[in-house]
C-alpha cells in the first residue's frame, strides 16, 4: 500500500494541531459493558490500556483506576493492544478485520490498516517505535512504517484457527527479532535487518491443529518463551535456539507467557491459573487460582516487577492483582459494570444469551415529551424516568414494573403513557402524576416495542415470543395476537391510517400487515439486515425505515418500491427521524455520527460527532431546531442543528444519578454522579469537586439551554484552568514525643494561578488551620510550607490536603495515612436539635417541626446506646429557638465535643433563600424575603457553617427538615466572597453529611396522616431499622440513611402527593454507624 507523501505530513501536523486544540474532556467512569479481551502497561508503569468486546479500547490511570479516555473506531472486538515504546501510540487489532495507531494523548485514530478477508489477532511494536506488526486469521503477518504508514514487510503465517488464538507477536527488546506465535504449537523467529528465517521452534512429530501459540521474549533479550495450546511453558535460548526447561503442565485456554522486569520469574497464564516460576531454576514459586464462574481470564502479564499481575476478564473488567498479598488491589471498572440491569440480565459472552442480549441492548429510547419540556428514559432498574430537558431534574418516576422498562411511548397529548418491559408486561400511566391506570400482561417475554394506533384507542406491541398483539386501551382486553413464526418483531409502526401495521423482523423482512385477517399484504424488498426503526412524516404514503445493514430507505408504502436510499454510515443505523419539514432526514447508529441528509439529492448536508458509544435515539424540539441524540453510555446530548454543534448534555450515571452540563462546563449533578465523572485533559485528570465552586450552577443552567449555548462572556473550565491553575500540594506527617499527636507539613507550589486557600482534612472532616502561621507563595515556581500539630484518633488517621488558586480552582486531593496505635476513646454522640412550630408572626406556624424534633432525637437514643458512652441532646424548641440561643449553644459545643465524638444538628423550621444567601429563621424573624431584616434577625448558613468548623468532632452530620431545605444546599454551594462554601460545600470538602429535605421550590411536605414531616416519617423509620442495609448488621450508617432516604422520600411523597419530592443527601466524609439494635 503507497501512502502519499504529502498526506502523511498532512496527518502528522493535523495530529499536531488537533492535539493542541483540544481541550477538557468530559469523561464518565463507565469501563467496558462487555468482555475485556486484552490488556496492555505502558512503559512507566503508569497507565495501563485495555481492549473489549464492546469495541472499544480505553486508557486507564494504574494507580488510581480512573478512566482517561476511549479510543473508538473498531466496528468489532478488540483482540488485541499495545502501547509504542516511546508511548506516544497505541496500536489495536481487532475482529473487523483491521489494526489501528491512536495517539495516547488525544485518543485520534491516525491510522487504520486495511480491512483482511479474516479478523485481526495481535499487534507489536518494534523496541524503537519505528514499527507495528499486525496479524491475525489471514494468512500474512504485515510490518508497518510509522513515519511513512507505508507497508515494509508480508510475512506468511500458519494461523490458529481452531481454537481461536489465530497469531502471537512479540518484537526482541533488542530490536533484532520478530517472533510470530503460530498454529501447531510452532513459533517462527525472524531476523528484522533481512526479515530472513532465524528459527523454528516446533514439535518434531505429529500435527496438532488448533493448538495456538503465545511468544515472549526476556527483557535482556537472551531467551524466548513459548506456550502453546495443550503444552508446557517453553524457554529457549536465542544464542544457540535450543530448548533449555520446560516447566510445570500442559496448558488449555491459554492466557499468557512472560518475564517479570528482572528476567527473574516466569508466568504462564491459563483463564482459571496463573503459575509462577524461578526462571533458572524451574522452582515452581507461586500458583494463582481464579475459578469464578464466568470470570475467566482472558489475557494475563506482569505489571512493574515480579509482584504485581495485570489480568484481564470476561466479566468486562481487568485488575491489578498482588502476588505476595494474594488479593485484588485495584479494579478497573465502571458505572456500566455497577448499574443494576432491572432483571434482564442477559449475557452477551453466553452463548445461549448472546441472541437475545444484543436485541435487548439497542433498546435504548429517549423520548421527548410532546410538550417538548422534558425527556423520558426506561431501563434504570426497574423504573422509566422522566427529567426536565433545560434543568436536568428527575420529575417523576413510573414505578410498577417487576423488569427493566424497555419499550414506551406517550399519547398524542402527553398526558398518558405506556410502557413495556423485560417480562412482557405492559402498563398504562397517568404521566402526569405517575399513577397506574391499567396493566397488561401482554407477553410472556421481553417487549420490544409498544406503539398507540393514530386514534389512540387501541396499542400495538411487539415481544420476542415472536407475536404481535393489539390491545383495546379503555378495556384491557386483546383485540389482535399475530403469530410471527418465529421471527420476532423488532421494529413495528401503524400506518398513518392505522388500518395496516408494518413490521421489521429478526429474519431481516420488511412487511405491511392487515392485522383483523393477520395477513400480510406487501413486503418491501431492499434492506438486507435487521430493520431498527420504521416512521412516517408529513406524507402518509411515504415510510422511512432504518437498518443494521447501514442503510436508511424511504418507500412509497402504496407500491412497496423504495423512493430513496441513503448510505453512509460504518456499520448499522439504529434510529432515523424525518426533519420538521421533511426536506431532510437524520440517521445514527453503530459508528457514532450523527448524519443530516437532503431527501432530495440523497446526500449528507451536515455529520455531527460526539458520542463515544452507538447513538440508538434521535428526537427534535417542538421548533426542529434543537436536535436531542442518545447513546448506550446514557448520554444525552443536546444540539444546535442550525450550527451543528453541541451545547448541552444529561449524563446518566447508573439508575439514580445524573449530570448536567454544558459545553462549557457549567453543570448541575447528583452528589454521585460528581464522584464517577470527570474531567482530562491530556493526560491529567480533574475531578468535577475541582471546578464546584466556579461551575456547578444549577440557576444558570435553564437560561444556558434556552438560549441554545450562548454563554456571552462567561469563563469556560478550559480557559479557567489555563489562567488559573491549581497549586501541587503535597503533605507529610512527622512523629511527635507525644503519640497522640503528628506534625503535618504542607508544601503549597504556586503553578501560575496564586493560591488563594488552603484546606486540610482529617478523616473527611475539616479541621481549622492556624491563620497566623499560614502564608502563600507570592509567584509561580515558587512555594511555602505550612506545618500544624494535630490530635489522632486511634486507629486510622488520613489527612488530606487541597489548595484552591486565586482564580478558584481547587487542586485534587493528597493524603497522608498514619496509624495512631492508641486505644479509641468512648465517644459521646451530641445533638442539637431545634424544632420551631411557633413564629411571632403567625403567618409562619408549623405543625410538626417541634413533634419532628423530638422524635428524631428519641430515635437516636433508643437506638444507640451500645455505640456510645452517652446521647446528649440539646434541645431549642419554639421561643427557646432565637438566634441567640442557637448561636450560644453552639459555641457551648465548641468547648465541649473532642474530635473523637459525634455531632448531629438537626434543624425543623423554616429556611429562606434570598439574593443567594441561606438563613434558617430563628423563632422572631417575621420576614422571610427582606434582605434587610434576615440578616439581623436570622442565622446565615454561613455563620453556622463557620461555628461547625470549630467543633472538633471528625464525624458530623447535618439533617435539616425545612421548607426549601433542599433549595439552602443549593444556595449554599454558591460561593461568597473569600468564604469557604456553606453546610453543602463542607459535605463535599470535609466531611459533614447532610441530609436535607427538599429541593429547588418545594416545601418541606407536612403530611397530617403520618403525624411528622415527610422527610422525617421516613427519617425515623429509617433509624428504627429499616434501612439497614446489606450487610444487615443491625447497624444504620450514614451511608445507608442516605440511600433509605434516597429511595423512600420521593416515593412516599409521590403516594401522597402525585410528585416526588427529591432529597439533598451530600457524603463525602467517611461513613460510621448512628444506631445500633
Amino acid at each position: 500500500m503507497k501512502v502519499p507523501s504529502l498526506f502523511i505530513l498532512f496527518l502528522l501536523l493535523s495530529s499536531t494541531l488537533y492535539a493542541q486544540k483540544k481541550g477538557l474532556e468530559t469523561v464518565i467512569q463507565k469501563g467496558h459493558n462487555a468482555s475485556v479481551k486484552a490488556v496492555t502497561i505502558s512503559p512507566d508503569g503508569q497507565y495501563i490500556a485495555t481492549g473489549s468486546r464492546d469495541k472499544s479500547a480505553k486508557l486507564w490511570n494504574a494507580s488510581t483506576g480512573l478512566e482517561l479516555r476511549s479510543f473508538i473506531g473498531h466496528t468489532h472486538t478488540i483482540n488485541g493492544v499495545q502501547f509504542s515504546p516511546d508511548f506516544k501510540y497505541l496500536v489495536t487489532s481487532s475482529a473487523d478485520n483491521s489494526a489501528k495507531l491512536w495517539e495516547v494523548l488525544t485518543g485520534k485514530e491516525l491510522f487504520s490498516t486495511p480491512v483482511e478477508n479474516k479478523y485481526m489477532t495481535d499487534v507489536a511494536f518494534s523496541p524503537d517505535s519505528k514499527l507495528f506488526a499486525s496479524a491475525g486469521y489471514h494468512d500474512k503477518a504485515k510490518i508497518w512504517d510509522i513515519k511513512t504508514l507505508q507497508l515494509v514487510k508480508e510475512i506468511e503465517t500458519n494461523a490458529d484457527q481452531g481454537s481461536g488464538y489465530g497469531v502471537n507477536l512479540s518484537f526482541s527488546p533488542n530490536g533484532k527479532w520478530l517472533a510470530i506465535g503460530e498454529d501447531n504449537k510452532t513459533v517462527r523467529v525472524f531476523e528484522t535487518t533481512s526479515w530472513q528465517l532465524l528459527y523454528t521452534f516446533a514439535p518434531t512429530e505429529g500435527w496438532c491443529g488448533g493448538c495456538g501459540t503465545l511468544v515472549n521474549f526476556s527483557h535482556d533479550s537472551k531467551y524466548l518463551l513459548k506456550l502453546s495450546h495443550n503444552s508446557s511453558v517453553e524457554k529457549y535460548d536465542m544464542s544457540t535456539g535450543k530448548l533449555l526447561q520446560s516447566f510445570g503442565a500442559p496448558y488449555d485456554d491459554i492466557t499468557g507467557v512472560a518475564f517479570d522486569s528482572s528476567d527473574a520469574v516466569i508466568l504462564g497464564g491459563s483463564s482459571k491459573y496463573v503459575m509462577l516460576w524461578n526462571s533458572t531454576t524451574g522452582t515452581l514459586l507461586d500458583s494463582l487460582i481464579f475459578d469464578k464462574e464466568q470470570e475467566e481470564l482472558t489475557e494475563v502479564i506482569f505489571g512493574t516487577n515480579a509482584n504485581e499481575l495485570y489480568l484481564s476478564k470476561n466479566s468486562n473488567i481487568a485488575i491489578r492483582f498482588s502476588i505476595p498479598k494474594k488479593e485484588v488491589v485495584r479494579t478497573y471498572t465502571g458505572i456500566l459494570n455497577d448499574t443494576d440491569k432491572g432483571g434482564v440480565n442477559y449475557d452477551p459472552d453466553n452463548y445461549w444469551d448472546s441472541y437475545i442480549a444484543k436485541y435487548i441492548r439497542l433498546k435504548n429510547k429517549v423520548l421527548i415529551s410532546p410538550d417538548g419540556k422534558t425527556l423520558l428514559k426506561g431501563k434504570l432498574g426497574t423504573k422509566a424516568k422522566r427529567w426536565d430537558i433545560a434543568t436536568g431534574q428527575t420529575i417523576i418516576e413510573y414505578n410498577g414494573h417487576e423488569k427493566a422498562v424497555i419499550s414506551y411511548t406517550y399519547t398524542d397529548d402527553g398526558k398518558n403513557l405506556i410502557t413495556g418491559d423485560g417480562a412482557g408486561k405492559m402498563i398504562y400511566w397517568d404521566a402526569l402524576t405517575g399513577k397506574q391506570i391499567r396493566k397488561f400482561d401482554a407477553h410472556r417475554e421481553p417487549l420490544f416495542e409498544v406503539k398507540i394506533s393514530p386514534s389512540g384507542a387501541e396499542v400495538a406491541t411487539a415481544s420476542w415470543d415472536a407475536s404481535v398483539t393489539i390491545w383495546d386501551i379503555a378495556s384491557g382486553k386483546l383485540v389482535s395476537d399475530i403469530d410471527m413464526k418465529g421471527n420476532s418483531a423488532f421494529a413495528l409502526s401503524y400506518t398513518p391510517d392505522g388500518l395496516y401495521l408494518v413490521t421489521g423482523r429478526f429474519d431481516k423482512t420488511l412487511e405491511l400487515w392487515e392485522p383483523d385477517s393477520k395477513t400480510v399484504v406487501r413486503s418491501f424488498i431492499g434492506h438486507s439486515d435487521v430493520v431498527s426503526t420504521i416512521i412516517f412524516g408529513n406524507d402518509p404514503k411515504q415510510m422511512l425505515t432504518s437498518s443494521w445493514d447501514g442503510t436508511a430507505r424511504i418507500w412509497d408504502i402504496t407500491t412497496g418500491m423504495m423512493v430513496k436510499k441513503f448510505k453512509g454510515h460504518t456499520g448499522a443505523v439504529h434510529t432515523a427521524i424525518y426533519s420538521l419539514d421533511n426536506k431532510s432526514i437524520l440517521t445514527a447508529g453503530d459508528d457514532r455520527a450523527i448524519r443530516v441528509w437532503d431527501i432530495a439529492s440523497g446526500k449528507v448536508i451536515k455529520t455531527l460527532e460526539g458520542h463515544q458509544a452507538e447513538v440508538t435515539s434521535l428526537n427534535l424540539s417542538k421548533d426542529g431546531k434543537t436536535l436531542i441524540s442518545a447513546s448506550l453510555d446514557g448520554v444525552v446530548k443536546i444540539w444546535n442543528l442550525d450550527k451543528g454543534q453541541e451545547f448541552y448534555e444529561h449524563i446518566l450515571v447508573g439508575n439514580n444519578d445524573w449530570m448536567a452540563k454544558t459545553k462549557e462546563g457549567y453543570f448541575n449533578s447528583t452528589d454521585g454522579a460528581r464522584s464517577a465523572i470527570h474531567f482530562v485533559k491530556g493526560m491529567n485528570s480533574y475531578s468535577a469537586d475541582q471546578f464546584f465552586e466556579e461551575f456547578y450552577r444549577p440557576d444558570l443552567l435553564p437560561s444556558l439551554y434556552k438560549n441554545r449555548g450562548e454563554t456571552g462572556s462567561l469563563p469556560n473550565i478550559d480557559s479557567k484552568l489555563t489562567s488559573s491553575p491549581p497549586p501541587t500540594i503535597k503533605i507529610s506527617s512527622i512523629a511527635t514525643e507525644n503519640k497522640n499527636e503528628i506534625d503535618l507539613y504542607v508544601k503549597l507550589i504556586d503553578n501560575g494561578g496564586g493560591v488563594g486557600e488552603l484546606k486540610i482534612s482529617q478523616n473527611g472532616k475539616q479541621i481549622p488551620l492556624n491563620e497566623k502561621e499560614l502564608t502563600f507563595p507570592t509567584q509561580q515556581g515558587t512555594s511555602t510550607v505550612y506545618k500544624q500539630r494535630v490530635a489522632l484518633i486511634g486507629g486510622h488517621n488520613v489527612f488530606s490536603a487541597t489548595g484552591i488558586s486565586k482564580g478558584r480552582m481547587e487542586s485534587a486531593p493528597v493524603e497522608v495515612k498514619v496509624i495512631s496505635t492508641s486505644a479509641e476513646k468512648n465517644s459521646t454522640c451530641y445533638i442539637l436539635s431545634i424544632g420551631i412550630d411557633e413564629y411571632k408572626n403567625n403567618k409562619l406556624t408549623l405543625n410538626y417541626a417541634k413533634a419532628d424534633a423530638e422524635a428524631f432525637s428519641k430515635a437516636v437514643q433508643e437506638h444507640s446506646g451500645k455505640l456510645f458512652s452517652k446521647v446528649e441532646v440539646h434541645s431549642l424548641y419554639d421561643k427557646d429557638a432565637n438566634k441567640q440561643n442557637i448561636l450560644q449553644q453552639l459555641d457551648d459545643l465548641i468547648a465541649k465535643i473532642q474530635v473523637h465524638d459525634v455531632f448531629i444538628f438537626y434543624y425543623a423550621g423554616h429556611g429562606s433563600m434570598v439574593d443567594n444567601r441561606f438563613f434558617f429563621i430563628p423563632t422572631e424573624c417575621t420576614r422571610l424575603y427582606d434582605i434587610n431584616n434576615l440578616t439581623s434577625e436570622a442565622l446565615e448558613a454561613t455563620l453556622v457553617q463557620q461555628k461547625m468548623k470549630h467543633i472538633k468532632a471528625l464525624k458530623q452530620i447535618v439533617i435539616m427538615d425545612a421548607c426549601q431545605s433542599g433549595a439552602s444546599v443549593e444556595l449554599l454551594a454558591m460561593r461568597g466572597a473569600g468564604e469557604e462554601k456553606a453546610i453543602a460545600q463542607l459535605s463535599r470538602s470535609a466531611g459533614i453529611h447532610v441530609l436535607a429535605s427538599a429541593g429547588g421550590e418545594q416545601n418541606a411536605k407536612e403530611i397530617a396522616s403520618l403525624g411528622h414531616g415527610l422527610f422525617t416519617y421516613v427519617l425515623i423509620n429509617a433509624l428504627n431499622g429499616k434501612a439497614d442495609g446489606s450487610p444487615k448488621d443491625g447497624k444504620v450508617t450514614v451511608y445507608e440513611l442516605k440511600s433509605y432516604l434516597d429511595d423512600q422520600v420521593p416515593e412516599l411523597n409521590q403516594q401522597n402527593n402525585g410528585k416526588p419530592q427529591y432529597p439533598y443527601t451530600f457524603s463525602r466524609g467517611h461513613d460510621f454507624p448512628i444506631v445500633m439494635e
